[in-house]
């Protein structure tokens, strides 16, 4: 953002101390490419030389200053590590008192970025070739369907968008009334993220239409994917429209506040699930300390993000994305729906919801649930190992040692499962281990509502033994909690 205040964009040209002598124009780029791509391969196409965008050279060179490759750390970049800090004072200063403050800041920073949306939107769709990039956008190739890749990206994507399996949305549901439909909710935010995605595509592509029609291209020759899209790509397009400072700064506003809306749920689930688990053994002691556990959180993410802000962090954060982000959700997502849909059960399971929401989830649901989705999930990560492919940066390949930290990293978060499921069977009660299995995959004596009067409704029987319920506390509208007192041991 701060780049975007200059009076001349620095990422526009080739004269400035960080371009290289294969620096070249949009136009220069992509005229290179297609001539490589047409012409017979000779000695003269073959030995042609590599130009490169003056947006890529600023984002590797100038704030990245891109090392040679993972065994190449580098240096810490101050200016990444000023922004880094000013993040975290951000995020912190936010979370300060939970949910309180957050879920106040949440109401600008989850609706301004429709608004920048929808500015950008409209000066897209007004510029000249805007409407070959919406073509190009919603015109589908039914061969990708075919492309693991493609699917293994999309999977990742709502793993992200959704926090499944990241424990982001039982974060936040957890601040809601017992009675609250979450299950209409959760309908509602995975509808309204398709439609923010799809969105957001006819927003980025309108503009990349104008870029390819300003070079001359066709509209595939400017699309890139990943970082280089947010950073490189779309920056040069809007450097091209008039006034290109208020776009620019628009457009990196705008993912800022984005990247605060995601970082809000991820940080709030670390921080409640640490003071849940410190109140559930000390009660009382820790709750009032909130705010330390939130600042000393704080300075250690903060720290650990410094090495992702050294000459070489991009490739420890292509490492974490294609390992440790893009294997560890699927795969606790297909434990998830295992343990709760067949180990714990489908019929509890879909009565507890009921008592929360009043009435039974529809059949449809249950079926994806309880097949659809482990299904498809467990698919997607089979074949992912079948036809596996290494991480890639740009031209960079990433050596076999690199490749064993990238998995490493991966099976660290996975391989909690089991390491608490043993410690767990363990402090059991059994004449064999099976047997402390067995007693550790059974509901805990207060496993349940936390308020009497809501576990009375739900069908389990209340914490206190001198609880006297309400009239009609035992009825729910549209449904009849069924008590199956074989669970709740």
């Amino acid at each position: 953002m701060y780049a975007s205040m200059w009076k001349t964009l620095p990422w526009i040209g080739c004269n400035n101390t960080w371009n290289t002598d294969q620096c070249g124009s949009i136009k220069e780029l992509l005229a290179n490419v297609t001539n490589v791509t047409d012409a017979p391969i000779t000695e003269a196409t073959t030995m042609a030389p590599k130009v490169v965008r003056a947006s890529e050279e600023f984002f590797s060179h100038k704030v990245l200053g891109i090392s040679d490759g993972l065994h190449d750390l580098g240096s810490v970049r101050l200016e990444l590590l000023l922004c880094l800090f000013i993040a975290w004072v951000v995020v912190y200063l936010c979370l300060i008192r939970g949910i309180h403050s957050s879920g106040k800041v949440v109401y600008f920073t989850a609706t301004f970025p429709f608004v920048l949306l929808f500015i950008l939107f409209i000066r897209g769709v007004t510029l000249p070739g805007a409407i070959d990039g919406i073509i190009f956008f919603i015109k589908p190739d039914f061969a990708k369907l075919g492309d693991l890749k493609v699917w293994r990206a999309a999977a990742n994507q709502v793993f992200y968008s959704f926090a499944a399996a990241w424990g982001g949305m039982l974060t936040l549901a957890s601040y809601n009334k017992f009675n609250k439909d979450i299950l209409r909710s959760g309908i509602n935010i995975v509808i309204s993220g398709c439609c923010t995605s799809l969105f957001s595509g006819f927003v980025v592509f309108s503009i990349l239409g104008f870029m390819a029609q300003d070079a001359g291209v066709p509209v595939e020759k400017v699309v890139e994917s990943g970082p280089g899209l947010a950073f490189i790509v779309y920056p040069e397009a809007v450097s091209l429209m008039p006034c290109p400072q208020l776009w620019a700064f628009l457009f990196f506003f705008m993912l800022f506040i984005v990247g605060l809306d995601s970082e809000f749920v991820m940080f709030e689930t670390v921080i409640t699930s640490v003071v849940d688990e410190l109140e559930y053994h000390y009660p009382g002691r820790f709750m009032r300390y909130k705010d330390r556990i939130t600042f000393a959180t704080c300075v250690i993410s903060f720290f650990l993000g410094i090495p992702f802000i050294m000459e070489g962090g991009v490739y420890l954060m292509t490492l974490f994305d294609w390992y440790s982000a893009g294997v560890s959700p699927m795969v606790l997502g297909v434990f998830e729906c295992y343990i709760i849909c067949w180990l714990y059960g489908m019929d509890r399971f879909k009565n507890d919801v009921a008592a929360m929401i009043g009435y039974m989830p529809w059949m449809p649901l249950q079926i994806c649930w309880k097949f659809v989705t482990p299904l498809i999930t467990m698919g997607i990560l089979i074949l992912s190992f079948v036809f596996y492919s290494p991480a890639v940066y740009g031209d960079y390949t990433f050596p076999p040692w690199a490749e064993g930290l990238g998995w490493f990293l991966a099976l660290v978060s996975v391989a909690v499962i089991p390491v608490v499921g043993v410690i767990v069977a363990y402090q059991q009660k059994g004449n064999s281990f099976w047997e402390r299995v067995v007693m550790a995959s059974k509901p805990a004596h207060d496993w349940g509502p936390a308020k009497d009067e809501d576990r009375v409704r739900a069908g389990y029987p209340p914490l206190n033994p001198d609880f006297v319920p309400e009239v009609n506390s035992y009825s729910s509208p549209g449904y009849t909690p069924v008590l199956t007192t074989d669970s709740k041991v």
